[in-house]
């Protein structure tokens, strides 16, 4: 599995580009759109908390989610009943789309964590940063993942299949984090960028056992 990219499009480790879909942030300089109705509401919420836990962590308040939702901040009460709860509704959600792009097979694309603005990868080290794994404590690509792997590869021992998800899942997760920062410090970019991010993907398809689209 391999947080910000300001492309749409990247490439893959055989070289062919595939393209992201773009998110829009929403325009906070201007009123949201208000949600009218219980499921418009509770949507709201969710991806507005969603928002905010990847650009401030989790120290955000209600108010600070109402607003970005459009909506009366009793309302998160009324429909989550604490902060801690709609914060677990939306690391669900971000846990949701992460496994909603996963392979038949079980396996994540090798460029996951850089997805929707790098959405898993800022959620993760927002959690492990500031101590409260109590709300991001599924992790159900990986689970996923390592089954596969167990599946396909009977040689290996749990332990085995373990560890070798362990470290694919850390590089590219900590290539989406970084390699923005680290390429900036070091004038990597262009075509030595686009290298780069083919290289740490092959990284990820051989250590994580991931197979290639031309290869299933």
């Amino acid at each position: 599995m391999v947080p910000h990219t300001d492309v749409a499009t990247t490439a893959t480790a055989t070289g062919a580009p595939l393209t992201e879909p773009t998110v829009e942030p929403l325009a906070h300089d201007t009123e949201p759109a208000r949600p009218i109705g219980r499921d418009a509401v509770r949507a709201a919420l969710v991806r507005a908390a969603t928002e905010l836990i990847v650009e401030r962590g989790l120290s955000i308040s209600v108010r600070d989610i109402a607003a970005r939702a459009g909506v009366n901040h009793g309302l998160v009460h009324t429909y989550f009943g604490s902060k801690d709860s709609l914060l677990v509704a939306a690391f669900d959600d971000i846990n949701e789309r992460a496994a909603a792009q996963r392979t038949p097979d079980g396996y994540p694309p090798v460029d996951l964590a850089r997805r929707r603005n790098g959405e898993v990868a800022r959620a993760i080290a927002r959690v492990m940063l500031e101590g409260d794994h109590g709300v991001f404590g599924q992790h159900p690509v990986t689970t996923s993942w390592r089954d596969a792997l167990l599946r396909d590869h009977p040689e290996l021992s749990a332990d085995e299949a373990n560890e070798q998800v362990a470290i694919a899942a850390t590089l590219g997760l900590g290539w989406a984090l970084f390699a923005d920062h680290f390429c900036r410090a070091l004038g990597v970019d262009g075509d030595a960028r686009a290298a780069a991010d083919r290289r740490v993907a092959e990284y990820v398809h051989e250590i994580g056992g991931v197979p290639r689209a031309d290869r299933r």
